[in-house]
C-alpha cells in the first residue's frame, strides 16, 4: 500500500458528506451525484467564481485570498476529483496522537497519566459477552456521549463546514448564477459624465425567468424561453423571484467560499425556496 492510500484512509471527517467519487471515469461537467450531494463539491465550486480568489491565482499566490491560496492552490482549470484527492486533508480532523492498535512492545504504551488515552489489560479466557460488557463499563467512565446529529462546532479542520447545507438549494444557485453571467454582454458604458468614465456596461441577454428555465427550476419543465404571453405570466413572475433568489444566495456562497468556513449561515434559507 502506498503512502498516499494510508494517508488517504487515515482522515477523518467529523461528518458523512466527504464525496465519493465511485469506479467510473470521473466527469467534471456531470459528477456523480454522489459527489453533487457533498458541500465540499460546491466549496469548490463557489471558489472557482471568486473574483478574489481568481485574482490571487493570475498574481501567483499575491492578493487578498494569499492566505489560502497556499492551501488550496490552483483551482482554474483542475477538476475537483483531481484537487480533492491532494487537498482533502485540508479539511479532515485532526489525527490523533494515539491509535487504536494491539500493544507489542512497552514504547506502544500510552503514559499512565495521560488525558487522551488509557492502556487495557484483557483476558482472553473470558468470553466475549463478559468482554463486550466489562469493556463498556470502562469506556463509559472515560468517554463521553456525543449528542446525537451533526455537531459542527466540534470540528478541528482547519477548513469547516460552518451550517447546515442543501446541495440541492446549492446547486440550483450555482446553475442560475453561471447562466446568468454566460449571457451578459460587457462592454464601456456610454456616459458624458467624468465621474462614470470608464465605468463598465452590462445587458444581459436572457431575463430572470427565462434564466430559470434555462437552469432547470422546479415547475419549468412545462414552459419555454422567450415564450411571453398571458397564460405564461403568473408563471415567469414566480420564476422571476426564484431566480433573483438563488442568484443572491449564489453571491454569497462565492463570498464566503474563500473563507475557512462554509457555506454562510443565511444559505440555510435558500431550502426555503423549490429547486
Amino acid at each position: 500500500m502506498s503512502t498516499d492510500q494510508v494517508t488517504k484512509r487515515a482522515l477523518h471527517f467529523n461528518n458523512s458528506s466527504y464525496p465519493r467519487f465511485g469506479r467510473g471515469i470521473y466527469s467534471e461537467k456531470n459528477p456523480p451525484q454522489s459527489v453533487k450531494d457533498s458541500p465540499y463539491f460546491w466549496w469548490f465550486k463557489f471558489l472557482q467564481l471568486n473574483h478574489g480568489y481568481l485574482e490571487t491565482e493570475k498574481n501567483d499566490g499575491v492578493g487578498i485570498c494569499s492566505e489560502m491560496y497556499k492551501d488550496f492552490g490552483k483551482i482554474t482549470d483542475v477538476d475537483f476529483k483531481s484537487w480533492w484527492t491532494s487537498h482533502s486533508h485540508l479539511f479532515a480532523e485532526e489525527q490523533s496522537t494515539f491509535q487504536f492498535i494491539q500493544v507489542k512492545t512497552a514504547s506502544d504504551l500510552a503514559p499512565f497519566d495521560s488525558t487522551e488515552a488509557i492502556n487495557l489489560v484483557v483476558p482472553l479466557t473470558w468470553s466475549k459477552k463478559g468482554l463486550k460488557k466489562r469493556f463498556s463499563q470502562i469506556i463509559d467512565r472515560y468517554v463521553i456521549d456525543q449528542p446525537k446529529g451533526l455537531n459542527l462546532s466540534t470540528s478541528t479542520a482547519k477548513y469547516r463546514l460552518g451550517t447546515r447545507w442543501v446541495c440541492h438549494a446549492m446547486d440550483a444557485a450555482y446553475r442560475v448564477y453561471t447562466i446568468r453571467h454566460e449571457n451578459m454582454d460587457r462592454g464601456a458604458a456610454k456616459t458624458s459624465k467624468m465621474q462614470h468614465k470608464g465605468d463598465e456596461s452590462r445587458k444581459f441577454k436572457l431575463s430572470w425567468a427565462d434564466v430559470a428555465i434555462q437552469a432547470k427550476i422546479s415547475g419549468t419543465s412545462d414552459l419555454k424561453i422567450a415564450d411571453v404571453n398571458s397564460h405564461t405570466t403568473d408563471a415567469r413572475r414566480v420564476l422571476t423571484i426564484l431566480a433573483t433568489r438563488y442568484h443572491e444566495r449564489a453571491e454569497d456562497y462565492i463570498k464566503c467560499a474563500a473563507t475557512s468556513t462554509f457555506p454562510p449561515p443565511r444559505a440555510k434559507k435558500a431550502s426555503q425556496a423549490s429547486s
